[in-house]
């Protein structure tokens, strides 16, 4: 989830960003919509809106990679690498946790009393991996790309071969997980190491990597490009499809490959190009951050007084419902625009 260099700046992935971030929303909408207010509201096709954390995570891999390329192998790079990684996700992170974590000593509505256990605060501000979920519950996303974070960290010291080896690794685990029977009954670390999601990654470190061979250009002619996006689609569909129905995460592997496969084919295309993106869906890419920690507070502020709202507001559920949208996009951006940046600005002097 880091910005690109300014010199190899890719707008499209930006704008995927946004469309990723959006998802989570209209995915949490439809969840405390259904919750407080009943079903049929919100279309049921958002609750596939959490698909968008395995877009983020595809698009996390491969941008790692493209940022801390040159990084590779420079032992003396480390220690910027690690301060620029923990610039862009940390202060913001530890902001909107210590907002929650005060709500949940106050004793707000809906407060868990197990979020105030030390062992919660101390492993949601640290990132460690936990059994519980972290004081913002979005941020469980966060403990996976800090195991990412720091594993590429090794290959900023030990260089390529170091880095092959690790994802080498990496991938035999991963595929021996469902020769094991999958990590149902396994201990909470174990299924926390062997989740599928991990996947995600490697493809985005995969498809970062391919776009920079030469023989990857084949892929901008009309035949190939059809035949990639076509399978790109097919793949994220089929994907979302099985993941819904049967509940279970492997499917998700296929709807990862048809993200990574999008992400190669843009950044082909915008390296030769500009492509056509709306600004607005760039600068919504921008504040995505923002928008994935902070909306789930506008969501649930909105949503959880919702039997005891006046009449005439009861009587337009979907209107409250688009206003409250239109208000964790809005708060978002401004959250972006006033907090986040001139913390980055400020951290990064």
């Amino acid at each position: 989830m880091s910005p690109a260099a300014p010199r190899d700046h890719l707008r499209s992935l930006q704008a995927l960003r946004g469309v990723a971030a959006g998802a989570v929303v209209f995915e949490h909408l439809h969840f405390h919509s259904e919750l407080r207010q009943g079903p049929g509201l919100v279309p049921p096709w958002f609750a596939a809106g959490h698909l968008g954390v395995d877009l983020f995570f595809v698009l996390s891999g491969f941008i790692l990679l493209h940022v801390h390329r040159a990084d590779l192998g420079r032992s003396g790079r480390v220690g910027a690498y690690f301060w620029r990684r923990f610039v862009r996700i940390w202060p913001l992170l530890a902001l909107l946790s210590t907002l929650k974590l005060g709500y949940l000593l106050l004793g707000g509505p809906g407060a868990s009393p197990h979020k105030t256990e030390p062992a919660v605060i101390l492993t949601s501000y640290l990132l460690l991996p936990h059994p519980d979920w972290p004081l913002l519950d979005v941020a469980w996303t966060l403990r996976h790309e800090a195991l990412f974070y720091a594993l590429f960290g090794l290959a900023v010291w030990g260089g390529v071969r170091l880095g092959l080896a690790l994802c080498g690794l990496a991938a035999i685990g991963l595929l021996c997980v469902p020769l094991a029977g999958g990590p149902s009954g396994w201990p909470w670390w174990a299924a926390f190491l062997a989740t599928p999601l991990h996947w995600h990654f490697l493809f985005g470190l995969a498809v970062a990597w391919l776009a920079r061979q030469p023989a990857a250009a084949v892929l901008l002619r009309p035949i190939p490009a059809a035949l990639l996006i076509a399978a790109s689609l097919a793949a994220l569909w089929f994907g979302a499809r099985a993941h819904l129905h049967t509940g279970r995460d492997e499917p998700r592997i296929l709807f990862a490959l048809g993200s990574a496969a999008l992400v190669l084919w843009l950044v082909l295309v915008e390296r030769r190009r500009p492509l056509p993106v709306p600004g607005w869906l760039a600068h919504l890419g921008d504040a995505s951050y923002s928008l994935y920690l902070w909306h789930g507070f506008v969501i649930v502020a909105a949503l959880t007084p919702w039997a005891h709202l006046p009449a005439a507001v009861l009587a337009w559920p979907r209107c409250y419902l688009t206003g409250v949208a239109l208000l964790a996009f809005a708060s978002s951006l401004a959250l972006y625009r006033w907090v986040e940046r001139p913390l980055l600005s400020a951290l990064k002097r």
